[in-house]
């Protein structure tokens, strides 16, 4: 497999695919941030998208790639939950059908979402690894096409048509640093090759949650590195091992790359939530907790936009995260 980043061709391909479907989020700046670390910190709200998540993007993009026949016969992914939300989404505006693979412990806000959206769920396994490795081999036994949450030049792609609606939006700065999330590691993957495209100047840097954080080991390594389990509560990042495209494309392009524990991430949440009046998930917030924690490295007065990933959790399960963990 291809380990470069991806091409123009292939973003500029994805943005036209991904626009005829959703509109670009907003892009807005938080004085609470702003003052608070003396930069200029805007937020680009990848949580209001239609499935609350960034990863409709990818998925639209990959499943309008499928052709004719493919879409007859179904589509087959394995999700942590917003990966699943974005196929079974996609599916239903480009005509074909989903089954979607999900761990056991999947939030149930999540199962029920999908269900509302059409999709087949079946549910396996403790961890999105496990999942996967079932919905690959039903895929492959049905003749299925199979989208890969991170994986997946098209999925990749898509996650990065984001970073072109930033370079268009003439009412912010243009940034020094994008921050977001790493889980498998297909956003990040997008958002680096688009900004080399589109924003060359600005550097981009990546966070996980403890217990979540195989690029960072991986990284750490020089080699693949497989967790045993998942130990964190942001679910949306649970991949036990990263691939070795987003990986090559992580070690090779990222500016830094952080790790903060699960309190920190949930106490940005709450922060994020009093501040901004936005519900986020600590997937999301992590990036939020790097950046005010000093995790990140900038200068006083750059512009830095922090990319609100996701936010496909309930309130109460939120402050059950704050319960559980004693904050």
């Amino acid at each position: 497999m291809n380990s470069g980043l991806l091409d123009r061709t292939a973003l500029e391909e994805a943005a036209s695919t991904v626009a005829r479907y959703l509109r670009p989020t907003p892009l807005i700046r938080s004085s609470y941030f702003s003052d608070l670390t003396g930069a200029d910190v805007w937020l680009k709200l990848e949580s209001l998208q239609p499935t609350h998540s960034f990863k409709v993007r990818g998925a639209i993009n990959a499943v309008a790639h499928l052709d004719e026949e493919q879409r007859k016969r179904g589509v087959v992914t394995a999700s942590g939950g917003n990966h699943g939300l974005g196929v079974a989404l996609a599916s239903r505006l480009l005509e074909t059908t989903a089954t979607v693979y999900l761990p056991v412990k999947t939030p149930e806000l999540k199962v029920n979402a999908l269900e509302r959206l059409g999709a087949e769920i079946i549910l396996h396994g403790s961890a999105w690894d496990e999942a996967n490795a079932l919905a690959l081999m039903e895929a492959e036994k049905n003749d299925l096409a199979y989208i890969h949450p991170f994986n997946d030049s098209l999925v990749m792609a898509g996650q990065g048509t984001m970073i072109k609606e930033i370079a268009e939006d003439k009412s912010s700065p243009e940034p020094d640093l994008i921050m977001a999330s790493i889980g498998g590691g297909g956003l990040i993957s997008g958002i680096i090759s688009a900004t080399k495209c589109y924003l060359p100047s600005a550097r981009v840097s990546g966070i996980e949650t403890l217990g979540a954080d195989c690029m960072k080991r991986s990284i750490e390594a020089g080699e693949l590195v497989e967790l045993d389990r998942i130990a964190s509560i942001a679910d949306s990042l649970g991949a036990r091992k990263t691939e070795e495209r987003p990986f090559s494309i992580a070690k090779d392009y990222i500016a830094e790359l952080a790790v903060v524990e699960d309190r920190a991430a949930v106490e940005a949440a709450f922060t994020l939530l009093a501040e901004e009046k936005l519900l986020t998930e600590p997937a999301a917030s992590c990036c939020l907790a790097a950046l005010i924690g000093g995790k990140i490295s900038f200068s006083k007065g750059e512009t830095i936009v922090v990319i609100v990933c996701g936010a496909n959790i309930s309130l109460e399960k939120l402050q059950g995260f704050r319960t559980d963990l004693s904050i």
